[in-house]
C-alpha cells in the first residue's frame, strides 16, 4: 500500500539516525517519505559534537506549509531539540487524525545530550497526541523520574508515562544487560512483554531507536494495530541489525537497505543455482555422487530465516547414466531437508548460504580427511529421542552439533547413518557455485 509518512526530527550528517535514517526506512518499506528538520547536529559515527534546534517559527512554517498541500497517513517525531519545539510541533499536529509515533529523544547512543529546556512539554503537549511513545530505558527513567533497571521498573515507568495521555507506551529494553532483550507494551489496562534474543554486533549500534519508530510509523499508517505493528517492526529490526555494516570508525548504524538487498538477491540466487546445475550436469561421472535419496543443491538469500527464503532444485537432481540431471528448475521453498542444513549453518556463519547432499562411501572418508577440505562428522546414535521423533529435525541437530563443537562451518559434514537412515555427505559453501567447486574436488578424490 502506497502511503505518505512524515518525520519531524533532527539531521544526522552521518546518515545513521534522524531524518536521513527515517527516509531510508520509509523508502525501503514502500512509503513516500516527507521530512521536517527540527534540529541540526554536528556528529559522526563516533558521537555528537554539538546541536542547534531549529527556530520554533521556522519549524512551524515548515510543518504548516507542508500540511496545506499534503496530508500524511502517519507521523513520526524524533529529536525535537527543545521544549519550545515540542510545543510548536504539538500545535501543528493536533488537528491531524493519523497515527503519531513519538520517539522522545533526549540523549544519543553515545551519551551526548540532544535536548535542551524543560521536558514538561512532552507531558503537557506531545504525549496526549501520541498513538504510541517509544522510550528506551534511559528516556523512560528520565521522563518518569524513576530508575528503570528491570521489567518491574519498566512497568512502573510505563504507568507513569501512560498517565500523560499516549494511547500506548512501548518501553524498549535493549539497554538492559542480558542475552535476551525484553520490550514492554502497555495500553493502560494490560502489560504485554516480548522477549527476543540479543543480536550480537562487533561494536556499538547507532540509530536503532529512530529506525524502530519510523518502521512503526509506516506500519501504523497502513492500518495495523499496535501489537501487530510492534511484532512486525521487531522482525524488520532483526534484519536491519543483522545486516548492519560499518560505515565509519564508530558505532554501526542499523541497515534498512538490507530489505532491498534481500529482494534483489532472489533473482541472483536462482541464477546462481541455474549456473551451478549447468556445471554439475557437465561433470563426467558426476552420477557417482548421487545417493539413493537423490541430490539437492540449495542456496539462501542473505539473512534467510525460513525455508521460503532458500531455493533448491524442484524435483531434485537424479542420476542419468554416469551423469547428473536436474528433474526441475530452481525454485524457492522446494527442499526442506537441505534447506535445514543451510539455515542451521547460517546461525554460525551468515556467509555460508549454500549446501548439497551427496553419496557416502566409507572408503571416501580417509581421502576427504587427507584433503585440503575441512571435514567433520556427527553420529546419529547420539541423536536425542525427541529429535529422532520429529520429522526433518535430524539434519538441523547434526549440523548444529558439528558447528557448535568446531566454532565454525566446515566444508563437509558427514554421518554414517542409522536404522532406516542412509549415510550421507553434505557439502557447504558461500554459494551454489562454491559448493559445486567443492563437489568437483570430492569427485576428483574418489575417482
Amino acid at each position: 500500500m502506497y502511503t505518505k509518512v512524515l518525520t519531524i526530527a533532527g539531521s544526522d550528517p552521518s546518515g545513521g539516525a534522524g531524518i536521513q535514517q527515517d527516509l531510508r526506512v520509509f523508502s525501503q518499506l514502500g512509503a513516500y517519505g516527507m521530512a521536517v528538520v527540527a534540529a541540526l547536529t554536528v556528529q559522526n559515527t563516533r558521537g555528537v559534537k554539538t546541536f542547534v534546534p531549529t527556530a520554533p517559527q521556522l519549524l512551524r512554517d515548515q510543518i504548516e506549509f507542508l500540511l496545506e498541500d499534503v496530508k500524511p497517513q502517519g507521523v513520526k517525531t524524533g529529536m525535537l531539540g527543545s521544549g519550545d519545539n515540542i510545543k510548536t510541533v504539538a500545535r501543528s499536529l493536533e488537528r491531524l487524525d493519523v497515527p503519531i509515533v513519538v520517539d522522545p529523544v533526549l540523549v544519543a547512543t553515545s551519551g551526548d545530550q540532544l535536548f535542551e529546556g524543560e521536558k514538561s512539554a512532552f507531558y503537557q503537549d506531545l504525549f496526549p497526541l501520541a498513538t504510541v511513545i517509544t522510550p528506551n530505558i534511559h528516556e523512560a527513567s528520565a521522563l518518569a523520574e524513576l530508575e528503570v533497571k528491570d521489567l518491574k521498573g519498566m512497568k512502573k515507568a510505563a504507568k507513569v508515562l501512560k498517565n500523560y495521555g499516549p494511547a500506548w507506551v512501548v518501553v524498549k529494553g535493549g539497554d538492559l544487560d542480558g542475552d535476551e532483550v525484553v520490550d514492554l507494551l502497555y495500553d493502560g489496562m494490560d502489560f504485554c512483554h516480548f522477549t527476543h534474543p540479543r543480536i550480537p554486533l562487533t561494536g556499538e549500534s547507532h540509530g536503532t531507536g529512530c529506525t524502530f519508530a519510523s518502521t512503526l510509523a509506516v506500519l501504523l499508517s497502513r492500518g495495523l494495530g499496535i501489537p501487530g505493528a510492534y511484532e512486525k517492526a521487531l522482525e524488520l529490526m532483526e534484519l536491519y541489525i543483522r545486516g548492519a555494516k560499518k560505515v565509519g570508525r564508530g558505532a554501526i548504524p542499523a541497515n534498512p537497505l538490507v530489505l532491498g538487498e534481500r529482494g534483489e538477491a532472489k533473482g541472483l540466487v536462482l541464477e546462481s543455482l541455474r549456473k551451478a546445475m549447468e556445471e554439475l550436469e557437465a561433470l563426467d561421472y558426476g552420477g557417482l555422487l548421487v545417493p539413493e535419496v537423490q541430490v539437492n543443491l540449495c542456496e539462501a538469500i542473505p539473512l534467510a530465516r525460513n525455508h521460503s527464503e532458500v531455493a533448491g532444485i524442484k524435483g531434485r537432481i537424479v542420476r542419468w547414466g554416469d551423469r547428473m540431471r536436474s528433474a526441475g528448475c530452481p525454485a524457492f521453498g522446494v527442499s526442506r531437508h537441505v534447506a535445514n542444513i543451510v539455515l542451521t549453518a547460517m546461525r554460525f556463519d551468515l556467509s555460508m548460504k549454500a549446501a548439497m547432499n551427496v553419496k557416502f562411501e566409507e572408503g571416501w572418508i580417509p581421502l576427504l580427511e587427507a584433503s585440503p577440505l575441512d571435514v567433520a562428522s556427527f553420529s546419529r546414535k547420539d541423536e536425542p529421542i525427541e529429535v529422532k521423533e520429529r520429522e526433518g529435525s535430524t539434519l538441523e541437530w547434526g549440523v548444529n552439533q558439528v558447528c557448535g563443537r568446531l566454532g565454525r562451518v566446515p566444508d563437509i559434514i558427514y554421518d554414517r547413518g542409522d536404522v532406516g537412515k542412509e549415510p550421507m555427505i553434505r557439502i557447504l559453501g558461500k554459494d551454489a557455485l562454491t559448493v559445486v567447486e567443492k563437489a568437483k574436488m570430492v569427485l576428483d578424490l574418489v575417482l
